[in-house]
Order: C-alpha cells, then structure tokens, then sequence
C-alpha cells in the first residue's frame, strides 16, 4: 500500500511535467507552482513512509531480540552458542572422508582415498 501510494505520487508528477512540456507551457508561474508542489509532496510522503517503515522495523526488531514471555528465562553463566554449534557436535572418533569404502588399514592422514586395496 505504502509503495502504491509512492508510485502514485510519482506518476502524477511525472504526467504534469511532460504534460506542461508537451503544451509548452513549463514558462507559465501556475505551472511551475503546481510541479513544485507536486514534487515537494512527493518528498514530504517519501520522508513520511520511510520514517514509519523504519520505526516499525525497529519495533519488530526489538520484540524478536527481547526474550519471549513464553519460553523459560536464560541460564546465569550459560553458553551463548547454540546446540548445532561445532564445539557442542558429538565428535566422531578415526579418520573420515567425504563417503567411499575405504579399507581402515590403509587410512593414513595426508593420503588419498584408495578404494578396495587399489
């Protein structure tokens, strides 16, 4: 909606110039009051939305960084990182790869893959 009425703003604005310009009468003073209020509307709505954009994604910003009434208050101390988190992994013991059949007798750091004793 609010992009609409930018648009809108903009359109009409635009049409008076060409249309004024078409006519030749871009000279005349009424015209000029008129485009330059025109434009100075289209400014005043632009500053206006872009203001109350901003100030409601502010709002929306401050609800999700403010912990939620619902869930259980943050441990005192706690880690900050989440569960997925590299450090939190179960690490799995051996040497691994991207996927293959690789014989174990032959895993060695550094090396490349040899698949079935090949």
């Amino acid at each position: 909606m609010k992009s609409t009425i930018k648009l809108f703003l903009v359109l009409i604005t635009i049409t008076v110039i060409v249309f004024a310009w078409i006519t030749h009468q871009l000279g005349t003073p009424r015209i000029q009051l008129l485009i330059a209020l025109l434009v100075a509307t289209s400014l005043a709505a632009f500053l206006v939305i872009n203001l109350l954009d901003h100030r409601e994604q502010r709002k929306q910003r401050d609800q999700r960084e403010s912990p939620s009434q619902s869930s259980s208050p943050p441990e005192a101390g706690g880690q900050k990182r989440s569960g997925q988190s590299f450090a939190f992994r179960e690490r799995k013991s051996g040497l691994t790869w991207g996927g293959g059949n690789i014989k174990a007798s032959e895993a060695k750091r550094g090396t490349k893959r040899k698949f079935l004793g090949r």
